[in-house]
């Protein structure tokens, strides 16, 4: 059953991102160790790495020197009307960071919780 509130309609966490110092040794495990596998990226950024369990959940892994760091870990939610959860998000009157369309269609948008943690809203991946 989904979570309803404010007009927002969760279905599932969509991605969970990670950053890392070095992909290979992330690759390592993630994939190596635990079998994730790699899916295709969607996004134009070759620092980012797509990985995808067999429920469909995501895990993007970023290479960058500042790891560990709070600043784009984040969990993405996706939800039923992305239409009806924006306005919801603009009626509480919090921030968007930032949003947009993925290469595969999926829309997006960035908000931040009451302690300033980055959460995502986003429809279904088109992958």
């Amino acid at each position: 059953m989904a979570a309803v509130s404010y007009g927002i309609q969760i279905n599932r966490v969509n991605h969970v991102v990670y950053l890392v110092n070095d992909t290979k040794r992330s690759m390592d495990f993630y994939n190596g160790f635990l079998g994730i596998k790699q899916i295709p990226s969607q996004v134009d950024n070759p620092k980012i790495t797509w990985l995808q369990m067999p429920s469909g959940i995501m895990l993007h892994l970023i290479e960058t020197d500042n790891s560990p760091t709070q600043e784009e870990n984040h969990i993405a939610f996706e939800v039923e009307d992305f239409d009806s959860a924006e306005a919801s998000v603009k009626s509480k009157g919090l921030q968007i960071a930032r949003s947009g369309v993925r290469n595969d269609g999926q829309r997006f948008l960035f908000t931040y919780d009451p302690d300033g943690n980055k959460v995502e809203l986003c429809t279904k991946s088109g992958f």
